[in-house]
């Protein structure tokens, strides 16, 4: 099988620091007709490359023919229409301002190619829905970059939670924090808190309904206050802010209550679980000392699994892992936050369109 042909549109920094060094990684293999010069240490061939990067559209031409000669990316352009008018590409990542992704992928699905969009994919429901209709207009998938589905302490985190003896998941308690950000570039629980409107379904299935209060101490100084009520009768507790500091200051704590059981991530690193029946603490953290592969952040944080599942899925024809249905409930759990702050009353998730 030929390897996927792929083409990125931005040139922005978490381009530049994510997404193109983990397709590095995600692609793996050896290139075709050099099966012999590509070898794990203990000497097993490795198998076919799984897609190319072959097309970068981006506007700053300099800063294009960088990440270009950086990547090995042989054709750059100044713009995607340009790219999808002269490549012949079987999907293409969009890496961009959730304001400008919905039309750029848009694009991309009606010249005939799946689309993998960062997260947000778009600022409003309205704006994803329109990603849908060409997706489905075109007979394309398209994935939401949640690289957290992919991390290797979420993951673990929720193995934990399905075993048998953990009991059902009851409780869901989240922190995430930032700092001061720029109310004129982005809104805050759209660019910056949406992993966290993702994860509650992610680990617990549907919400049914959200309860929410805000506080603000001035320009980009937000706290939001979130309570959930899953489809299985659970309750969940978030706590989104940006109060805490004026430069990056980043903190992520995540716990789920089962029944004499509980599983606890600190920092989207540490893992630790008790499990009833079990009479010995579960502790599980990276061992990356060493520079390894698998200890590489890019892998243990997420970024090379939802590109290696994205482009699996367009060689195999499936589904992705992270679809943009996933996105879409999550923008509508956005929205379901801002009315209920507006209002001031509970808000059912069947209140916002679908």
């Amino acid at each position: 099988m030929a390897p996927v042909r792929i083409g990125f549109v931005g040139g922005g920094e978490h381009a530049r620091m994510s997404l193109l060094p983990s397709i590095r990684h995600a692609l793996g293999g050896t290139p075709e007709g050099l099966p012999a010069l590509v070898a794990t240490h203990a000497g097993a061939q490795l198998p076919p490359l799984l897609g190319e990067l072959v097309a970068l559209a981006e506007h700053k031409r300099g800063h294009a023919e960088r990440i270009a000669a950086f990547h090995g990316i042989p054709n750059i352009y100044s713009d995607h229409e340009e790219m999808l008018a002269h490549e012949d590409l079987d999907c293409v990542i969009v890496c961009l301002h959730p304001r400008l992704q919905p039309d750029v992928a848009i694009a991309c699905l009606d010249a005939g190619a799946h689309v993998f969009v960062e997260k947000p994919q778009a600022e409003t429901v309205a704006d994803s829905l329109r990603i849908r209709a060409a997706a489905e207009r075109n007979g394309k998938q398209v994935a939401v970059a949640f690289m957290k589905r992919y991390s290797e302490p979420y993951l673990r985190a929720r193995q934990i939670a399905q075993l048998a003896d953990f009991g059902p998941p009851s409780f869901y308690e989240a922190r995430f924090t930032y700092a001061q950000y720029p109310v004129d570039v982005y809104n805050f629980l759209n660019g910056f808190g949406i992993h966290h409107l993702d994860l509650p379904r992610f680990f617990m299935g549907e919400i049914d309904s959200v309860y929410a209060d805000r506080v603000s101490r001035g320009a980009g100084l937000d706290g939001y206050a979130i309570t959930l009520r899953f489809a299985s009768g659970a309750l969940g507790l978030v706590n989104i802010n940006c109060l805490e500091s004026t430069f990056t200051n980043w903190s992520e704590r995540l716990s789920i209550s089962g029944v004499g059981s509980s599983v606890h991530v600190e920092n989207w690193r540490r893992v630790i679980a008790f499990v009833a029946g079990e009479s010995e603490m579960r502790y599980w953290e990276p061992e990356d000392i060493q520079p390894t592969d698998a200890a590489n952040s890019l892998n243990l944080h997420g970024f090379v699994g939802e590109i290696r599942d994205f482009v699996a899925s367009v060689a195999a024809g499936r589904k992705p892992l992270a679809t943009l249905h996933d996105g879409i409930e999550a923008m509508r759990l956005q929205e379901a936050i801002e009315r209920s702050v507006a209002t001031g009353q509970r808000v059912q998730l069947t209140e916002v369109a679908t």
